[in-house]
Parts: C-alpha cells; sequence; structure tokens
C-alpha cells in the first residue's frame, strides 16, 4: 500500500509487519489476491506488487501469469521464419516502398542491380 501513494504512519507501519509475520509463520491466513488465489507470504514484496504502470494498488500476481489467449504463443514444433513479416491475417508482407534507382536484388540504395555482391534473390526487392 506504501507504493499508491499512502504513507503509513509508526503504529500502521508495525501492524502491518507484525500481520506480515504472523501470515509467515502459518498464524493469520494468507493474502488472497482479485483473481481468488492466495498469495504466499514468502514471495519477496517487490514480486507481488505489480510494476507501477501494471499496478492496481493491490498485491497480487496477475502481472506474473501467462495471458488467457495463449493461441498467439508458438508451439514447440511450430517452425518460425526468422526475418520475415507477417500481418494480421498470416500473409507475408513484402517491402512497402521501392525506391526506382535502387538495386532490383537485395533493395539497396547504395549500388545497382549489376553491382550487387549479394546472391540472386527468388523474390526480388522490386
Amino acid at each position: 500500500m506504501a507504493s499508491s501513494g499512502m504513507k503509513l504512519g509508526r503504529e500502521d507501519y508495525k501492524k502491518k509487519k507484525e500481520l506480515e509475520e504472523f501470515r509467515k509463520l502459518g498464524a493469520a491466513p494468507a493474502e488472497v489476491d482479485d483473481d481468488g488465489y492466495s498469495i504466499n507470504p514468502h514471495i519477496p514484496q517487490y514480486m507481488a506488487e505489480a510494476p507501477w504502470y501494471l499496478s492496481n494498488g493491490r498485491p497480487g500476481l496477475r502481472h506474473q501469469r501467462l495471458l488467457k489467449d495463449i493461441s498467439k504463443i508458438a508451439k514447440i514444433n511450430d517452425f518460425i521464419k526468422k526475418g520475415v513479416k507477417k500481418d494480421e491475417d498470416g500473409n507475408i508482407i513484402k517491402n512497402r516502398k521501392y525506391i526506382k534507382g535502387s538495386c532490383e536484388n537485395c533493395g539497396a540504395s547504395t549500388h545497382k542491380t549489376k553491382e550487387c555482391v549479394y546472391r540472386p534473390r527468388k523474390i526480388k526487392a522490386k
């Protein structure tokens, strides 16, 4: 709660620390987050509290969990081509703008196609 901008007084701070100690000993019930999960009292405070840009003011572990929609995460057997950009439908995006006078093979504007040192590409930049 101290991260939400409120400064605790001496007595409130002592009560909070005492409650944390009782939770670690098992004498007091564990704190419950918004999703209904109990928060392990042995987890450090910097892990239990979300960063300032994700925080709702209460401790919880929602920022540590995976997203509900795991369909966007690659499976272990998926082959991912490196350097290939795709749109939302899964279609390959070619270079959006070809500059006239640049290399037709690689797309660089520093040389022409005849001077290109790269191997001839199957899909040209043009």
